[in-house]
Parts: structure tokens; sequence; C-alpha cells
């Protein structure tokens, strides 16, 4: 009973702290190229200065994954949301393009909240429960992107630095939760004896069914970051449709994420287990990528953005458990950081080749492409990582925790 208790106390607040860092999030980026435009930037450093938090993490999300797997994860992410804090404050003081590309260089190589949540998920929950309190951390994530945007427009009527600081009181807040409120999660007996080096992250990447994941989730990455980043000048093109109606659309589209994740994914996940969650949507989700680019109009844009989103939340929550179930514990946290490391990778590539797609073959096509390559990753998903799962599996009696 009072290991149930401490249970749901660690949810309870990983779900706040993962709330208030996407909280502040989403307040800053859609405001970074008004910030940094009064002090002269041009269009091409705005596109530089996106790039600059993903291409941080990149290489920090395995470096402070592992760094959790070895010292704790309370220790980890009081580094991460401290960082965080760090840069908020750096941006809010800002004068120059400069400075706010530092503040954001800061908060993507220290930025690895995301990953250690996950790896709390992963030492106080059973692989049962383990999906659906994962996506409660979605939901969370999902709803601080939605309610960031809409309150840091409202706070830059003060002036743009105000979203900066606000968000940067978040961060405070979370330190102290973290500090008073999260138990610790004590590093696994073995974790001292595993090297912290990117040598060995390599080497548990290679396992099989582990590596052949990774490739599912590269795809499957490409596919859903390109229709993230992609999707604005996709709606402005082919439905000319104006700014404030492509913003509905989007939060349409991020109450079903949340709605999924938050309530869905644990009924599923009850009944069925992730990879056969995965085997039963992804082509569902394939096809709804084709035909959302074909839409003529908005009722039928949300016609198939609808089941877009619910069956992407599946997929994403139910990819991240089964990392979760596939790697011993001591490597956890550097295993899932190089899994999300792959979902930053994108976030670079995938504006400029969607944009390219969008430009010089026509929006209609670009959900051709996404389709195809989420297609792609679900063929290897079926074809590939199964049967090295299963495999898995049965050698070690039951799965990994």
């Amino acid at each position: 009973m009072e290991g149930e208790l401490q249970k749901r106390k660690v949810i309870t607040t990983l779900f706040f702290i993962v709330l208030a860092d996407m909280l502040g999030f989403g307040l800053i980026i859609p405001l970074l190229p008004y910030y940094v435009k009064q002090f002269g930037a041009s269009d091409l450093m705005i596109g530089l200065l996106a790039m600059v938090y993903p291409l941080g993490q990149v290489f920090a999300a395995p470096l402070i994954g592992r760094f959790s797997d070895k010292v704790g994860r309370k220790k980890a992410l009081l580094l991460s949301v401290g960082g965080t804090f760090l840069s908020l404050i750096t941006l809010g003081l800002a004068r120059s393009v400069l400075v706010v590309l530092i503040s954001r260089l800061i908060d993507g190589l220290t930025g690895g909240n995301i990953t250690v949540a996950q790896s709390y998920i992963g030492d106080f929950t059973d692989e049962k429960s383990r999906a659906k309190s994962l996506g409660l951390i979605g939901a969370a994530f999902g709803l601080g992107f939605i309610l960031g945007p809409a309150l840091g427009g409202f706070l830059s009527r003060w002036g743009f630095s105000v979203p900066a600081f606000f968000a940067a009181g978040l961060s405070f807040v979370n330190l102290l939760n973290i500090i008073f409120l999260l138990p610790d999660s004590k590093p696994a007996q073995d974790s001292k004896r595993v090297p912290f080096t990117f040598e060995e992250l390599k080497k548990t990447i290679s396992m099989p069914h582990l590596g052949s994941l990774v490739l599912v989730k590269l795809f499957y990455s490409l596919g859903f970051t390109m229709f993230e980043s992609s999707f604005s000048l996709f709606a402005m093109k082919k439905l000319n449709l104006p700014l404030s109606t492509t913003s509905y659309v989007l939060a349409y589209v991020g109450l079903a994420i949340v709605f999924t994740q938050g309530f869905l994914v644990g009924k599923v996940t009850k009944k069925y287990s992730e990879d056969n969650v995965i085997k039963a949507v992804i082509f569902i989700a394939s096809l709804f990528l084709l035909l959302y680019s074909l839409s003529a109009n908005v009722f039928t844009l949300l016609l198939f953005l609808g089941p877009l989103a619910m069956t992407s939340a599946l997929i994403g929550v139910s990819l991240s458990s089964l990392v979760t179930k596939s790697v011993q514990r001591e490597k956890l946290g550097g295993t899932l950081g190089v899994f999300n490391s792959v979902d930053s990778l994108m976030r670079i590539i995938s504006p400029v080749l969607g944009a390219a797609i969008i430009q010089y073959l026509g929006p209609s096509l670009l959900g051709v492409f996404e389709g195809l390559v989420v297609s792609i990753s679900g063929l290897i998903f079926y074809l590939v990582f199964v049967p090295k799962y299963s495999l898995f599996i049965s050698k070690s009696s039951g799965g990994v925790v």
C-alpha cells in the first residue's frame, strides 16, 4: 500500500513538473522570432536559433539520461531544470542576438527533463501500468504546448522579456517541487559498474531488438515531426487558412493527443501489449497522413486529423514503453536519452525537408511523403523488431524491468 502511494506521488509530481516545463517552453518558442527581430536578427538567423535547442538535445539527452543512471534521477532532474532556469533568466536579460543564442544553447545542452521523467516512470512502475503512466507524462507535455503559446501571447503585451521571466518562475517552482516533493530514485546496484561513455551507449543500442526499435523511431519521428513543423505552411499553401484558423486546428490536434495519452492509452494497454497496439495502428496512422494532405476544406481536414492525432499518440507512448521493457534498469536513462535524441535530430531535418517538398513538389505531396516514411517505420517494426523482441522476451523469461 505504501509503495502504491509513493508511486502515485511520483507520477503526480512528475506530471506537474513536465506540465510546468512544457508550459514554459510553449511560452517562449512562438515568441522567439519577434524577440530577436527587435535586435535586428535576419530571417536566416531566426532559423538558426530554432536549430540550436534540438541540436543541443541530440548530444545532451543521452548523456543526461546516462548521468541519471549513475547518480540517481533526482540529481539529474535538478541539473536539467536548473539549466532551463538559467537559460530563461539569460533570455529575459538578453539585449543581443548572441545572448539569445547562448540562452537557447544552455537550455538545449541541459534539457533532459523528459528523458529523466520517463526513467523515473520506469523505476517506479511495473510493466502492466507503465504505458498508462508514460501516457500521463505525454499528456502533460501536450497540455503545456497547448496552453503555453496563448499565455505567452498574453504576457507579451508587457514586453517580450516578460514571458521569459514568467517561464523562469515556473522553472524555479519546478526546482522546489523536485527538492521537496519528489522522492529520489537511487541508481540501480549495477549502474556504477557500467561505464559513462558513448561507447557503452552504442553497445546498448546495438542490441538487435533495440537497434531495430531505434530505426522504427527514426522513420516514425521523421514523418510526424515533418507534420508538426510543416503543417502551418501546408495549411496556408493548400487551403489558404489564416493564422487564427490554423491555430485552432492545431489546438484541436493537441487536445486529441492529450485525451488519448491521458485517458485512452491506459485503457488500451491494459488489454493489449504495446507491440500489438503499434501493429494495429501504425499503418492506419500512415493512411491518415496521406489523407489529410488531400483535404479540400477545413471540415475534411478535421475529419482526418482526429484519427491521425489519436493513432500517433498511441504509437508514441507505446514506443517509449517498449524501450523501458527492452533494457536493464542501470542502462534505462541513457537508452531513453538516445531514443529521445532521435526526435531532436528529426526536428532539425524535417522543417527544411518539409518546406522543400511543399515548394518544389506541392503541398498535396507532403502527406504522401510523411505517410511513406511512417509506413517504412511500420514495415521495420513488423519484419525486424517484432521477431527480435520476441526472441529477447523468451531469453529474458518475461522481460527486463
